[in-house]
């Protein structure tokens, strides 16, 4: 809501920025507003109507533009006596505005993501862009810093791309950049992606299998997560979470996962799997509010230093990672016949795009279907 007042000079220069925008409206001349922004830039802003349509045209920035003169372009621009005035748009710095960014858009990421957020930001973006106001970024700013950053780390130069084109977005969006500028960063190529991850053979899998049924057999509660990675494709972080009231009939309720709340279908197998388990548990232990996998700090290392070992006793290639068994099952689930969006459901993809990355075939798998298509083909031409 904008404040009614008679606007002075001191008035304008006491206004401080807050969280949010707002506006103080000059009783002296109807229309004419000056606007507050969060990073501290306050601009003149004049709205009228001609015909009926309403109309808005910037003035220019306070304290570059005072009270009066301001008043004197509105009051002309309303009499139509003048034209809109050739302003250059004042941007603030890009430390001044990712400050703001972080503050009313990334403090909504997960921990984790703001996290990454901070750290290239610091690391990277500031060291980078700041002391540069946002509208003076430029696309050739933009390459040589990304080109320096790639030749270094590829994968961690897309991320902090990804994150500038972002806060650079956000700065049009909120009005801190003039409706004709265009982001430096639009066109960019990101550096390609090097495939990462393998799947486990049927052979590896049994393996496994027989490893962790080792484990468990002597009370492993780590070994009995991984089986469970191993059966639903879940992410480590989703596993961790689990509590018992979140075990339904049929499906796993995840209330936090990468993409958002999900819910993860149960087969017959896991069902068994996650029955027999919970029956070896002591009572307390299967309450609504116990965590199905108690660990150690229910951390990620609780089960990588188990997994380490069972890779170990099932003799799997030491580059596996525990990841990889999420490879795993979409590969297999593409190989049974699923189809992509089955599995992307299944994993809790958010674009199709990434399930295809996963989805390796065997070679087993990709003679089956050359024999298909040979035989169906022979059969038309016969």
């Amino acid at each position: 809501m904008a404040n009614l007042l008679p606007l002075t000079e001191a008035i304008c220069k006491g206004a401080r920025p807050q969280d949010r925008e707002y506006s103080l409206r000059d009783t002296r001349q109807p229309g004419l507003t000056l606007r507050v922004q969060p990073c501290g830039s306050r601009s003149w802003i004049m709205r009228y109507r001609i015909n009926g349509k309403p109309v808005r045209h910037l003035l220019g920035a306070f304290p570059e533009t005072g009270v009066k003169a301001a008043r004197q372009i509105a009051a002309a621009l309303r009499a139509q006596d003048a034209e809109v005035p050739s302003l250059p748009f004042t941007a603030p710095l890009f430390e001044t505005f990712q400050a703001e960014h972080e503050r009313r858009y990334a403090i909504s990421y997960k921990p984790e993501g703001l996290r990454a957020y901070r750290s290239y930001v610091r690391c990277e973006l500031l060291p980078a862009f700041a002391g540069k106001r946002i509208d003076a970024i430029t696309r050739q700013d933009v390459v040589r810093w990304f080109e320096r950053y790639s030749a270094r780390k590829p994968g961690g130069a897309n991320r902090a791309l990804g994150i500038l084109a972002q806060i650079l977005r956000c700065a049009k969006t909120w009005g801190y950049l003039p409706k004709t500028w265009s982001n430096p960063v639009t066109e960019i190529r990101m550096n390609r992606r090097r495939q990462v991850g393998t799947f486990l053979s049927e052979r590896q899998l049994a393996e496994l299998g027989i490893a962790l049924d080792c484990r468990m057999a002597q009370g492993c509660k780590a070994s009995a997560a991984l089986r469970l990675l191993s059966l639903t494709g879940c992410r480590v972080s989703e596993v961790l979470l689990l509590e018992w009231g979140d075990v339904l009939p049929d499906r796993l309720r995840l209330r936090d996962s990468k993409t958002g709340p999900r819910d993860v279908p149960l087969g017959v197998p896991v069902r068994r799997f996650l029955k027999a388990y919970r029956n070896r548990l002591p009572r307390l232990a299967r309450a609504a509010s116990a965590p199905v996998f108690p660990l150690p700090g229910q951390s990620y290392n609780a089960i990588r230093s188990v997994w380490l070992r069972v890779r170990e006793a099932a003799d799997l290639p030491d580059t596996l990672r525990i990841h990889d068994l999420r490879h795993s099952f979409a590969s297999h689930a593409i190989m049974a016949g699923e189809t992509l969006f089955s599995t992307s459901r299944l994993l809790g993809h958010s674009k199709i795009q990434t399930t295809a990355r996963y989805a390796h075939l065997a070679d087993t798998a990709l003679l089956d279907c050359a024999e298909r298509v040979g035989a169906l083909i022979l059969a038309q031409t016969v």
